[in-house]
């Protein structure tokens, strides 16, 4: 998949010519396939075939009074394509009989020779879940973020002979990334990041310990998902965010750590992350102790002698293959 910043065009435009009661314009970036549908706000709104669809629309364009004068950008946008299918997401805030509304709009789109074209469009407006479900749920990622950080690690963080396995992740050249990119794309690169490692850690049953900026502290009770979570996370951030790529730094290592107050402490801590420091972007680095419980079970790189800051003597490494 790819950003598709054409249908964030062809979004803005058909909602520009329904201010200015353009009925053609809007109709022409519908799909005369059969299929296409058009669900609207209201629960009779359930338009199937392009007929159906235009003879109903010039008439709801003619009534609406929502002119150009009012027609604001939407503040939430997304947009990917795949091939000769994409789709754009918008949510936006609309003023109606002195009420702000929160109005929320996805296009699927078929490319049609030269053209992207409509071939599903659904509206809805944005309700709390108290309303229609008669309930409080969980809404947010920061309550759910707040939630786990707030947690202390659990007793699986811990093998049974009290040995744990810890991984740090880290962003290499982070501070120049940031500063090539502004600091609003640099924070959605991030949250893009974060939901990705946070993702996998909870898939191979690890502990988010801590975040640290751009990267993470983790906790596995055992060698084996540990590995296999690095794996998981520099192939899901493999694709890079908004075609750019995001070299991120693993290292691994197990051993006999302290954990108090929700984190842990101690020597293999301080090891693991020297280990991710000495890493290269997009690179995942074990120590020999990793290597030796692992047996085998991953493909593993020549071994690399590190002096690693703060530890004396060489220590050994290898990198861990994921392509």
């Amino acid at each position: 998949m790819e950003p598709a910043p054409e249908l964030v065009a062809i979004l803005d435009r058909v909602f520009e010519s329904w201010s200015r009661h353009d009925a053609d314009a809007v109709l022409d970036a519908i799909s005369r396939h059969a299929g296409s549908l058009v669900i609207g706000f209201d629960e009779r709104e359930w338009w199937e075939g392009y007929d159906t669809i235009a003879a109903i629309m010039r008439v709801q364009i003619l009534e609406s009074d929502w002119v150009e004068s009012e027609h604001k950008p939407f503040d939430r946008v997304v947009a990917w394509k795949e091939g000769t299918v994409g789709w754009v997401s918008a949510q936006g805030q609309t003023h109606l009989d002195t009420k702000q509304y929160t109005h929320r709009f996805t296009f699927v789109l078929h490319q049609e020779g030269a053209y992207w074209r409509i071939v599903t469009w659904n509206a809805s407006l944005a309700v709390s879940n108290e309303d229609a479900l008669g309930r409080t749920m969980t809404t947010s990622l920061d309550d759910l973020l707040i939630d786990v950080h707030d947690e202390l690690p659990p007793a699986t963080a811990t093998a049974s002979d009290g040995s744990v396995t810890i991984v740090f992740t880290d962003v290499e050249g982070s501070t120049e990334l940031m500063e090539s990119l502004g600091e609003e794309c640099w924070l959605e690169l991030l949250a893009w990041h974060d939901a990705a490692v946070r993702q996998q850690t909870a898939v191979f049953g690890g502990t988010v310990v801590k975040g640290q900026g751009d990267g993470f502290m983790l906790a596995f009770p055992a060698v084996g998902p540990a590995a296999a979570c690095a794996v998981a996370i520099q192939r899901a951030l493999s694709g890079g965010w908004a075609g750019l790529t995001v070299p991120v730094r693993i290292g691994i290592h197990n051993g006999n750590a302290t954990a108090e107050g929700g984190d842990f402490f101690g020597r293999t801590v301080v090891v693991a992350a020297r280990i991710a420091s000495a890493a290269a972007g997009q690179e995942i680095l074990v120590s020999q102790t990793v290597q030796e419980a692992l047996g085998g079970a991953f493909t593993l790189g020549e071994v690399k002698s590190l002096s690693l800051k703060g530890l004396a003597g060489q220590h050994t490494a290898l990198a861990l293959a994921w392509r």
